[in-house]
């Protein structure tokens, strides 16, 4: 007996376990109709049927089908409308090689464990619950029958869960070994119960990269799929499938930075934000929708490019409006690009983002009335009241000083004063432009 497990061979090339061929059935039920195109749900055999009993099905289907058009279900398939006469003569067309009969097999209802299985019977009825709920979850999202989006998803978690828990026990792969046993065919001596289940995996999730270039699936594509990554056997299958929704969506927002980064340049700022809320931050987030399917370091990475990018378009507008006086919603729109950088930037590198914001806001919250700190929703007191406090004490002194000496000294007082504060203004935006030029050497 083979006691090598499913996991130990399935790192071998599937040609150096099974030879080139033997299993091509898998291949070719790859994709939504894996279920519809089932030899055993085409003609509506039972999957113990035998020679003889497949030869006689086979002509009452063949003269049943001289008068119709075509071939309905039976009562208790999963699937909605009937066959065509030439997709039922395909499928008894697989009965005659057992390797692609017993994969057949697989992917249809077993019912109840005859005497020689040697099955208990909940590995049957969690096989057929498996079967069921994936085929109602493909034929709904084909529009082949009614279901709410969410009888759909779930339809979807309880064929993960049944497939993922049935692959995991060994009397399923038992149960395998003894149908090859059983049907006792030469083309099936060199091949194991482990074949079949290191190839079943990846058939079971192939309908996703089909229902993942529909746009009313895609929002929900993600989501799906998190529940098969819960199981070890569907763990590794999904980077590849989300692999070009990536590079797709991380050359979106490269495209989309790269024009940003042209306009800022030419100080067309209105365009480069415009780009920023239509183009990047929506690929971004979508982006964000597949974390689950790239590495950490991946997502750090993208994240770093966007917030630098988010955080000059910003300093650059900043620099600008120093010497341009902006209007309010100009103000807000900088403040709302640097808060942008800080929440997006990675953890490890966020403190320059912050002293950006910082500096940023500092410089808006004296005409616009903005967010103390990324999230919150209440204007800063402590940044406000200083001024009003010196402009308090101003009055004072210089009311004060009418009341001793006279107007002349009061405004005298008053240039004084206003030298005072001027410097104290230049002084604030040197400093200021100091902390934004380094923030900017540190996240570049």
């Amino acid at each position: 007996m083979d006691h090598t497990t499913a996991g130990d061979r399935r790192g071998e090339p599937p040609a150096a376990r099974t030879g080139t061929g033997n299993l091509s059935r898998f291949t070719d039920l790859a994709g939504p109709r894996l279920y519809r195109d089932n030899a055993f749900a085409v003609t509506g055999l039972p999957v113990n049927a035998k020679g003889r009993a497949v030869r006689q099905h086979r002509q009452r289907l063949e003269a049943r089908l001289a008068v119709e058009a075509t071939l309905p279900p039976d009562p208790g398939s999963p699937l909605v409308g009937g066959h065509r006469k030439d997709e039922v003569r395909a499928a008894f067309e697989e009965f005659q090689d057992p390797r692609r009969r017993l994969v057949g097999e697989l992917l249809w209802r077993w019912g109840e464990p005859a005497p020689e299985c040697g099955c208990p019977a909940d590995v049957h009825e969690e096989h057929d619950n498996a079967v069921r709920f994936h085929a109602m979850a493909l034929e709904a999202e084909a529009g082949r029958s009614h279901a709410t989006t969410d009888a759909r998803d779930i339809l979807w978690q309880g064929a993960a869960s049944a497939w993922g828990l049935l692959l995991e026990r060994p009397e399923f792969r038992r149960h395998i070994a003894h149908r090859i046993g059983e049907l006792d065919d030469p083309r099936l001596g060199e091949l194991s119960a482990d074949d079949f289940l290191a190839e079943l995996p990846r058939l079971l999730v192939s309908p996703f990269r089909e229902l993942a270039a529909d746009p009313d699936f895609r929002p929900r594509l993600a989501a799906v799929c998190a529940g098969w990554t819960e199981h070890a056997a569907f763990s590794g299958l999904f980077t590849e499938l989300f692999e070009e929704s990536v590079e797709d969506t991380v050359q979106k927002i490269t495209d989309g930075l790269r024009s940003v980064s042209d306009r800022k340049d030419a100080e067309r700022f209105t365009d480069a934000v415009r780009i920023v809320r239509e183009e990047v931050l929506p690929a971004f987030e979508r982006f964000g929708d597949v974390r689950a399917y790239v590495s950490e370091w991946r997502y750090d990475d993208v994240a770093h490019t966007v917030a630098v990018g988010v955080g000059n378009l910003a300093v650059a507008m900043l620099g600008h409006y120093r010497f341009h006086r902006p209007s309010p919603t100009e103000k807000r729109t900088v403040v709302e690009l640097a808060e942008r950088a800080y929440e997006i930037a990675p953890e490890r590198q966020v403190r320059a983002f912050k002293d950006n914001w910082d500096v940023i806001y500092d410089w808006s919250v004296s005409a616009v009335p903005t967010r103390s700190v990324p999230g919150s929703s209440a204007p800063s007191a402590d940044r406000v009241w200083p001024g009003c406090v010196l402009a308090a004490l101003a009055l004072g002194v210089l009311s004060a000083l009418w009341a001793v000496h006279g107007w002349e000294a009061a405004w005298g007082g008053f240039l004084v004063l206003g030298l005072i504060g001027l410097a104290v203004q230049k002084l604030s935006q040197w400093y200021a432009r100091i902390r934004i030029h380094a923030g900017r050497r540190r996240y570049r």
